[in-house]
């Protein structure tokens, strides 16, 4: 027999007031050491703080490992309206011009890895940066001018070097132990047309004026072969009349990686990785605002 519909609403309230009025009893408990020492973890916000020369930092680390595939059609950061132009620029250029700028696998493994950084003085906000802990991958895009630091390896064999020299030079070449096949390296830097260091809205990146080729192999006679080398030393952007600086629009693809660590010929793969890659804004120049590298 179906039970009246009074008696289903009764039976359903009673229940539903037994639940309500049940006592519920919970509390904390502390855990002992040996169980302590079987729990990790990672809060997903780390928050850093610090200060130099009168400018406080705080840093936002999210726990996180990213990766990423990028693109942009232009990234164009730092352009000044005509009152504000900065003295010595052209009129219209930007701090960062990339076009067609692509960004890719850019990871890390088992690292606190985004991050965001104000740089305040007092109760003012004078620069911010967005970067990862650490990065490798491939940066690619039309350079058209940027503003910072670039870390680019100049190497090669010495032929173009011998093939350029002077009957003199060569002579001069082989007392240095240096043969045609010896490696030679130099690191690189943002740099006017003319050799001269330019961090802001540089177009070049090469050789600086005084700067000399080091052996990486092939140096017959050692720490010799580098002090005779120091002879041949870059000036206006050549050496014996070779090219030692070159457009940024050159470089289509960088590689973004730790070049300490050795990559992987066989597949190409960028086996170490970068710390401290970031893109920074800021209203006070280095060192005002100076961005430390990461731990």
């Amino acid at each position: 027999m179906r039970p009246p519909r009074g008696f289903a609403k009764t039976a359903l309230a009673l229940i539903c007031a037994s639940l309500f009025t049940s006592t519920v009893q919970a509390k904390m408990v502390e855990l002992a050491d040996n169980e302590l020492s079987e729990v990790t973890g990672q809060a997903f916000i780390n928050l850093t703080t610090g200060s130099n020369a009168g400018i406080n930092y705080t840093r936002v680390n999210f726990g996180l490992n990213v990766e990423t595939q990028l693109n942009i059609k232009k990234l164009q950061l730092g352009q000044y309206n005509d009152s504000v132009t900065r003295p010595g620029e052209a009129l219209g250029s930007s701090d960062i011009l990339i076009n067609n700028f692509a960004l890719g696998t850019v990871n890390a493994d088992d690292t606190i890895n985004p991050f965001l950084e104000l740089a305040y003085s007092g109760n003012r906000v004078v620069g911010m940066r967005i970067g990862f802990g650490e990065a490798k991958g491939v940066l690619s895009g039309d350079i058209q001018s940027l503003t910072g630091n670039l870390p680019i390896k100049i190497e090669g064999t010495a032929r173009p070097i011998f093939d350029q020299a002077s009957f003199f030079d060569r002579l001069l070449l082989g007392v240095a132990g240096v043969t045609r096949d010896t490696r030679l390296q130099a690191d690189a830097a943002l740099v006017q047309t003319n050799g001269t260091a330019d961090p802001t809205r540089a177009t070049s990146a090469g050789m600086v004026n005084g700067q000399v080729l080091g052996c990486v192999t092939g140096c017959n006679l050692g720490g010799l072969s580098n002090a005779l080398l120091s002879l041949f030393a870059s000036n206006g952007c050549q050496i014996l009349s070779l090219t030692t600086c070159f457009p940024l629009g050159n470089f289509q693809s960088l590689p973004v990686g730790n070049m300490a660590v050795t990559d992987s010929a066989s597949t190409a793969a960028i086996e170490g990785a970068a710390k401290g890659f970031f893109i920074s804004m800021q209203t006070q120049a280095w060192p005002g605002v100076t961005w430390t590298a990461m731990p």
